[in-house]
């Protein structure tokens, strides 16, 4: 969410300064990602009054001009931009300026003349990718003071209400007054709308199919609209946002949206079929053309919205090129929504169209207040395009799903913070956030949770939000009182350890894998078969199955480490396999056989071996292999080995594969990996051990 700290001031009623003002975004929680400096923070980015433009002697493509800035004598800076004029209001870069490329503004000559500071384009500030020319300021803005800074924050998903400035400054009103940095008050914006004789219900009719999937549809109609440019404090504000400005009916649904939090959208009401909205889900194989110019195929699944005929939207994602606003359009039917987040999310995700409205209706907009949206939008409709508003509202409400009071206990409470604070404390609050104190003792008190807040429903949450107001620094440290107790190694602890511990001695490095590999790394060791446990969700694709063997992923890593230029391979890892137990295991169990976890040691040897720096190094073989299971094993205090030809597993060289046994139990397999799995793994040329 980016919001410029100019603009945020026009709802916080505050003189905290712009350091404050960060602080304390990120200790309530809102942290802050980014800020991008236009002057309100180092005071090297003023805003000038273009004073006048001459031409220099022979220059074609350069002028001066005579800048009214901060300081009583005006500036003379050289200029190349051809879209300024005397009377423009401009952002002037003075000296010592570091602009996000990090070029630092000096003093140097240009055409022989000394100057004094810099006008700057948006694709200078880091506003744009691109520029035509200066950055130019809206005409009130104050000459003189330091400009802007855009600031942008990391919003949790939990958290709609703060993808809004209004909602942002509410965050920022309680924190500063709860923690005593300063007096801070939120002022909503105006929503007062001259409203014409005609009804809008005599204009046009709504009709809600998928009352689900649409719980509350809003519209209003704004007759006689003139289309042009939006005011350029607007565009200003649009751009440092990182929206580009299309035309005043755009602009302003876009700027509601920044400002409330709610996506609005404009329709050429003449571009209805029959002036009227119908919500419903779409048809099998039904198609629209999006204001993207791609065409979208639907399933039965995504919620449109159309008219008498035709789609005319995706509901919460995008509008349709065949009732977008243009040139011509003289009445618009504006549209505010609340779309159930899982219907958009599904849509979205399928579509691949992930737009600002989008994610803001996916996280979930607040629900009652849609007609504050609609008037807002309407009353800057009626100022910058010389709009008519039809008398009253289309509110075509279904079933919504409202949070129930949550009862608070202080007790609790202050128990879970390790502070004292009172019910009269706590209602101080909450109430700046927008909870309402429906009933208060000294013991518990019922709050109310509002409709824009949808992540808080239990007694927990509110905890919370006491504390991240109050502010996590004043939650006292108590040390737990934990009692330590001692727990002895297992055998299967200390085997790992001494295994571990042999192999590394012996140069081994240790491997760490997944425990969840592909059907086909099962398959490898011939393991693919109804003993092997798969993954109801696996991460990827590829690891769809718990592993049968740890040879596969020791075996990539040989792959890994030869491709790039390791020719000497030693890797051991300690892990183990898993596999549903054998049906004679299976007694006793109704549904299906357990799972079971096996504990294994694996290493792998590839390439040349150098024992140390003394001896030449050596082709690992048989016996190599033989020598360092023999000396692990000694290490676990196994000495009386038996050995024997290994049984033909598939995955070992028959004539080259042995195992040791103990007291007639098999303890350790070992031997060549067989030729024939080597090759699938770009190997043929190495013999893996």
């Amino acid at each position: 969410m980016k919001f410029t700290l100019r603009w945020l001031r026009q709802y916080l009623q505050t003189e905290v300064p712009a350091p404050k003002v960060l602080e304390a975004l990120t200790m309530c929680g809102l942290e802050v990602e980014s800020v991008l400096d236009l002057g309100m923070i180092s005071g090297n980015l003023v805003v000038g009054e273009i004073l006048a433009i001459e031409p220099i002697a022979g220059a074609e493509k350069i002028r001066l001009t005579t800048i009214k800035a901060d300081r009583e004598t005006p500036l003379k800076i050289v200029c190349g931009a051809q879209n300024i004029q005397v009377g423009d209001k401009v952002p002037v870069a003075k000296f010592g300026m570091k602009f996000p490329d990090g070029f630092e503004l000096k003093p140097r000559k240009i055409m022989g003349i000394d100057g004094e500071g810099m006008l700057c384009s948006a694709k200078e500030l880091g506003i744009a990718e691109d520029a035509d020319g200066i950055w130019l300021l809206p005409p009130e803005a104050p000459v003189g003071e330091p400009w802007d800074a855009v600031i942008e924050i990391n919003v949790t998903p939990n958290r709609p209400d703060a993808l809004s400035v209004v909602g942002v400054a509410r965050d920022l009103a309680a924190k500063l007054t709860a923690t005593k940095a300063g007096e801070a008050k939120l002022r909503q914006p105006d929503f007062h709308v001259d409203e014409e004789n005609d009804r809008t219900e005599a204009s046009t009719k709504v009709t809600v199919l998928a009352k689900e999937d649409c719980p509350r549809y809003t519209a209003r109609i704004v007759r006689d609209v003139t289309v042009g440019p939006s005011p350029r404090w607007m565009q200003v504000i649009l751009e440092s946002c990182g929206l580009r400005p299309v035309n005043n009916i755009v602009d302003i649904t876009n700027f509601v949206m920044l400002e409330l939090g709610h996506p609005l959208h404009a329709f050429d009401l003449e571009h209805l079929s029959g002036a009227q909205i119908v919500v419903r889900l779409a048809t099998p194989g039904e198609t629209i053309e999006t204001l993207d110019g791609q065409k979208a195929k639907l399933e039965p699944t995504d919620l449109l919205i159309c008219d008498a005929q035709k789609p005319v939207a995706i509901a919460g994602i995008m509008g349709g090129a065949n009732s977008e606003i243009g040139e011509h359009t003289k009445h618009v039917l504006l549209e505010a929504a609340y779309f159930r987040p899982a219907t958009i999310r599904a849509t979205r995700r399928r579509l691949g169209k992930s737009t600002d409205a989008s994610y803001r209706f996916e996280r979930g907009t607040d629900p009652k207040r849609l007609t504050s949206a609609l008037n807002r939008a309407a009353q800057l409709l009626d100022q910058h395009a010389g709009g008519r508003t039809l008398r009253g509202v289309i509110d075509v409400v279904g079933s919504l799903e409202l949070a129930d009071p949550i009862v608070v206990r202080l007790a609790k409470l202050n128990r879970a913070l390790g502070l004292e604070l009172s019910g009269r404390e706590v209602m101080e609050i909450l109430t700046p956030l927008g909870f309402e104190v429906l009933r208060s003792d000294r013991e518990e008190m019922q709050v109310a949770v509002p409709t824009f807040r949808p992540d808080v429903s239990i007694e927990a949450d509110i905890v919370e939000e006491v504390a991240r107001i109050v502010g996590y620094d004043r939650v006292p440290e108590i040390p737990l009182n934990v009692r330590s107790e001692y727990r002895p190694a297992t055998a299967i602890d200390e085997a790992r350890r001494k295994l571990g511990q042999g192999a590394v001695g012996l140069g081994f490095c240790e491997a760490i894998n997944f425990s969840f590999v592909s059907e086909g790394a099962n398959a490898f060791v011939g393991a693919a078969d109804e003993h092997q446990v798969k993954l109801v969700n696996p991460l990827l694709q590829e690891y769809g199955v718990m592993r049968r063997s740890m040879l596969p992923s020791l075996l990539q890593n040989v792959v890994h480490n030869l491709n790039h230029g390791v020719e000497e391979v030693a890797l051991f890892e300690l892990g183990a396999t898993y596999a549903f137990a054998d049906e004679t295991v299976r007694t006793g169990h109704d549904l299906e056989p357990p799972a079971v976890e096996t504990p294994y040691f694996a290493a792998v040897l590839a390439g040349s071996v150098q024992r140390n720096w003394r001896e030449k190094e050596v082709e690992p073989d048989f016996f190599v292999v033989r020598g360092h299971v023999e000396q692990l094993l000694a290490g676990l205090g196994l000495t009386k080995l038996v050995v024997e030809s290994a049984p033909n597993l598939g995955w070992l060289h028959p004539g080259r594969a042995a195992r040791f046994l103990v007291k007639g139990q098999p303890v350790a397999t070992f031997g060549e990996v067989h030729p024939a799995l080597l090759k699938p793994v770009s190997y043929t040329h190495l013999r893996a051990h």
